[in-house]
């Protein structure tokens, strides 16, 4: 999970069948990227494009969305997980539809009926503390749907 702020966050539903279908798709990512994958480009993708990022961290691929394009590198948001992060053009690989058949694990989340006291609808950095210090924490939720 990954927490920006109470009006954005980001939640995964986890049981040992997901656990095990994340880690088989990062597996199968990783022999992808190292042998079949070509680098992507910055100038070939574009904004809410799909595409494979290596984390800087761990070394390993994931599944990303682009957010943002920059001149030698992307913010993207690592569609399984939550996090965002900038990914260099040569740690972006080109996505293939070969791994669409795992759904996005990440679910954007927002707290229901809650909104930002400050006038200009952004949240305290109090708040995003808050709601920050549930990273990583298992929780129990009730999800809605659009229309809550």
């Amino acid at each position: 999970s990954d927490a920006e702020s109470p009006g954005c966050f980001h939640l995964q539903l986890v049981n040992a069948q997901i656990a095990k279908q994340v880690q088989d798709l990062s597996e199968s990512l990783g022999s992808y990227c190292s042998t079949v994958a070509s680098p992507a480009a910055l100038a070939e993708l574009s904004v809410g494009q799909l595409s494979l990022a290596q984390f800087p961290t761990d070394h390993l691929w994931y599944r990303v969305v682009v957010c943002e394009i920059h001149d030698k590198s992307a913010l993207v948001r690592y569609v399984d997980f939550g996090n965002s992060d900038t990914a260099i053009d040569s740690s972006l690989r080109h996505f293939d539809k070969q791994f669409l058949s795992l759904p996005r694990q990440a679910l954007m989340c927002r707290l229901h009926n809650l909104q930002s006291s400050q006038a200009d609808g952004k949240w305290s950095a109090a708040a995003c503390k808050m709601i920050g210090k549930f990273d990583q924490s298992t929780l129990c939720v009730r999800l809605y749907g659009e229309e809550a």
